[in-house]
């Protein structure tokens, strides 16, 4: 990474590490389904990024995990990806307009690179409303893929990629994978695991892992425990993890997973998390995000 891309992102971090960074408003219903007695059909995503989707294949190996649950609506997960993009990027090149409009889906998930957001969030801004417009048109979930910050900057450095995210999330009533706030935290709790490939931008294996237990629990509002297994497979090689660490990948995953996810409430009145979530949530402790005003 180029010394003055470090300077603009240290200060960005230094901005953000004073936020406050909390949790916006759930998204009003109605929700997907992902079960299958609510709807038969796949559940049909489509990914809008660059490397930090592609390597490893994270909706391959979201699909992997997601499938072995029967009860959930099949996964039909896929991708409109290039090198280095940029949403706006993507947007003037077309193609992910194209497959938006093209078939049906469920969700659209759409990844900015690190940098990008806090460069320039007001062009991410715009563009996350551009696309979300399009698919709102198309009876669409956005879903923004919360990224990780690069290894060489400091932890606190998540909290301004966060707020960005959560800013343009309630703007837009968006569903939100927190991948990078649960990055944050296994490396707070594990910084012997290698999340990061060499160059400290890229997922490793176990990365990816992570990365997909977290799009399990925001698709398909289900604890990743139990689905996820102990191998961490990558483009070129595999991870076996044991059987502790896996779990602490998941809990993590899951743990980051609920504050974003849409409270519901149940016959009797009292407020749940949807499918799978825990029966008594403590939505007292989560912090109202600003909501910012979105150019559509």
């Amino acid at each position: 990474m180029n010394r003055r891309l470090l300077l603009v992102l240290a200060a960005a971090t230094g901005l953000g590490a004073c936020a406050d960074v909390g949790y916006g408003p759930p998204p009003a219903p109605p929700l997907v389904p992902v079960r299958r007695s609510e709807d038969a059909r796949p559940l049909r995503v489509l990914f809008v990024g660059n490397s930090l989707t592609f390597y490893n294949d994270l909706p391959a190996r979201t699909a992997e995990m997601a499938v072995q649950d029967t009860l959930l609506r099949y996964p039909d997960l896929r991708a409109v990806v290039r090198p280095g993009y940029s949403l706006r990027q993507h947007w003037f090149l077309g193609e992910a307009r194209d497959s938006l409009l093209a078939s049906r889906w469920d969700y659209v998930v759409l990844q900015e690179g690190s940098a990008s957001i806090l460069q320039a969030p007001e062009t991410t801004t715009a563009y996350v409303a551009r696309f979300d417009s399009l698919a709102r048109a198309r009876g669409v979930r956005t879903v923004l893929y919360l990224t990780w910050t690069y290894g060489e900057l400091p932890l606190a450095a998540q909290d301004s990629v966060t707020q960005a995210y959560v800013a343009m999330a309630s703007g837009l009533q968006a569903l939100v994978a927190p991948v990078g706030i649960a990055w944050t935290q296994v490396r707070q709790l594990r910084p012997d695991l290698s999340l990061y490939l060499p160059d400290s931008i890229h997922p490793s294996p176990v990365g990816t892992y992570l990365a997909a237990c977290t799009f399990v629990g925001t698709l398909y509002r289900r604890t990743p425990q139990g689905l996820a297994g102990l191998a961490a497979v990558g483009d070129t090689n595999t991870v076996f993890l044991d059987s502790a660490t896996a779990a602490l990948l998941q809990q993590t995953a899951w743990t980051a997973t609920l504050p974003f996810l849409p409270a519901l409430e149940n016959a009797t009145g009292a407020v749940v998390r949807s499918n799978d979530g825990p029966r008594t949530p403590k939505l007292g402790a989560l912090r109202q995000a600003t909501v910012t005003s979105l150019q559509r």
